[in-house]
């Protein structure tokens, strides 16, 4: 993954002259910690879903008003997901779940360091070509969301000539 791959949202890609982005995920809602009379905790869990917080600043904002926040849009995002263990076999979310103009990709770690390695995909199972003294795999993916989001907040600072934006999703 060499090239700059935009977020897009709603189908509306954020060109880069708004500046290099900053993305973070987050899970929220639906678990609870419970304590026993002894202290002991337990985790209830009822539903587990991801915030996606990004933002960026540069010479233009986004350019995002004319999509319609009162309805789910579909978010592509730009920080990869990833899964790493010794097997050469991963079971990846499905393809509803990724974005479907980058493929996922794999590494090995021989060493200290990680090297490039190829994989095949079948379905939503990604297999990594085995590298000689790897001793642990992982493979990566751009993820797509279905997202509530009140749109992008945007500052100018008019002595820079900068636009600072930031965008709050809620996977839906």
């Amino acid at each position: 993954m060499s090239e700059i791959t935009p977020l897009v949202l709603g189908g509306v890609p954020i060109a880069a002259y708004c500046g290099p982005i900053r993305q973070r995920y987050e899970p929220f809602g639906g678990s609870s910690e419970l304590r026993m009379a002894d202290g002991t905790g337990f985790k209830q869990t009822h539903w587990r879903k991801t915030r996606i917080v990004c933002s960026g600043s540069g010479p233009l904002d986004p350019g995002l008003e004319q999509l319609d926040y009162s309805r789910p849009l579909e978010l592509w995002c730009v920080k990869p997901l990833g899964m790493s263990g010794a097997a050469l076999a991963f079971e990846l979310p499905p393809a509803s779940k990724r974005r479907p103009d980058v493929a996922p990709w794999a590494w090995a770690q021989v060493g200290d360091g990680w090297v490039d390695t190829p994989l095949s995909m079948v379905g939503d199972i990604a297999t990594v070509v085995a590298v000689l003294g790897a001793s642990s795999y992982r493979v990566s993916w751009l993820p797509r969301f279905e997202v509530l989001t009140d749109g992008v907040i945007s500052d100018f600072d008019e002595s820079r000539g900068l636009y600072d934006w930031s965008l709050e999703a809620r996977e839906r």
